[in-house]
């Protein structure tokens, strides 16, 4: 549906073979772009009775709670006309930069100052004092920005959390992800020019609003949590739960924004797995110390390699990944 770092819709096809088809309840811990989800079969959604998106960005629950009722949401998308880079209807490329930026300033706290400052420092002339004062000058604006974002994330999310969604807020968060680099943090994003394209990527998201198969399993969504992961395991925990977790990978925790998820957490998420009732399949690239936490005659592992969305450059071989999904069940 979306462009979203660490999205598995290349992925997907090979994580279902390993889902079991006698479960009542499909949660998807960390949903970021619902990828496995959504590339299931519209007619026969991983054979569960419930499916759970869960993440702990509220700006990316509240976008699928607004499609889970597509027609509703197209219908608001439709009313509110926001420009579009390239296609047919195309607006002019200041305007869809302006709209871009005031999408940004709206949601998040501003990176004016965090920009300006990163400015004077790549003025080679300016001695070493001043070099020292901007750059803790850049340390506090940056901290002040964070700050910031996390105040109007909890907000934000207080509403989210209650159960209530915002169609307006849905719609820019989506322009936001699919006007800058693919899969980039939504607050750091820079506005992309795609003008030259046949398509623009907010129009493709509105299209598949409407289209017929991904309509089926937009409706068959039948709740999206903004949880921890401890607390959603914790909620849908059973011995016909399923689990599918993709947690920020090992050392890559940086490249994803408003979350509170570092090392730790996947010495907590680990914890937390080992001890549940459900049946769950996790998804990591190799590191040394992950069969220590998931000890191979223990656990089943399987893996694959795939070519990484985000190695991919104009002129430059795309880099492979080798996929690691583990799993406390076997298949038989």
């Amino acid at each position: 549906m979306i462009p979203y770092i660490g999205g598995k819709q290349r992925m997907a096809p090979w994580i279902h073979g390993f889902i079991p088809n006698d479960i009542d309840t499909y949660v998807e811990v960390f949903g970021g772009a619902f990828w496995v989800y959504m590339k299931s079969d519209p007619d026969n959604p991983l054979a569960a009775k419930q499916h759970i998106y869960n993440d702990f960005n509220p700006y990316m629950v509240n976008m699928w709670r607004c499609a889970s009722n597509p027609k509703q949401f197209s219908k608001f998308i439709d009313e509110r006309n926001p420009p579009l880079q390239s296609g047919e209807t195309k607006s002019p490329l200041d305007v869809c930069r302006e709209y871009f930026h005031a999408c940004k300033d709206e949601m998040f706290a501003s990176t004016f100052a965090v920009k300006k400052i990163r400015e004077c420092l790549e003025n080679k002339s300016i001695d070493k004092k001043q070099r020292k004062s901007l750059n803790e000058a850049l340390n506090f604006a940056r901290q002040r920005r964070d700050e910031l974002n996390t105040e109007i994330r909890e907000h934000f999310g207080q509403k989210i959390k209650a159960g209530r969604k915002d169609q307006n807020a849905a719609m820019k968060y989506v322009f936001l992800l699919t006007n800058c680099f693919s899969g980039a943090s939504a607050v750091e994003a820079t506005f992309t020019d795609d003008s030259k394209k046949n398509s623009s990527k907010f129009a493709a998201f509105h299209k598949k609003l409407n289209d017929e198969k991904n309509i089926k399993l937009l409706k068959n969504i039948t709740t999206c949590e903004n949880l921890s992961f401890e607390d959603v395991i914790a909620k849908y925990d059973s011995p016909t739960t399923y689990f599918y977790c993709d947690p920020p990978y090992w050392k890559t925790e940086d490249y994803y924004s408003l979350h509170e998820f570092g090392r730790e957490q996947h010495y907590q998420l680990k914890d937390c797995l080992h001890n549940i009732s459900g049946r769950f399949s996790l998804s990591y690239y190799d590191f040394p110390e992950l069969s220590e936490m998931y000890p191979k005659d223990e656990f089943e592992w399987t893996a694959k390699e795939f070519v990484k969305p985000s190695g991919a450059s104009a002129g430059k071989d795309q880099s492979i990944g080798n996929e690691i999904l583990i799993m406390n069940y076997n298949l038989g």
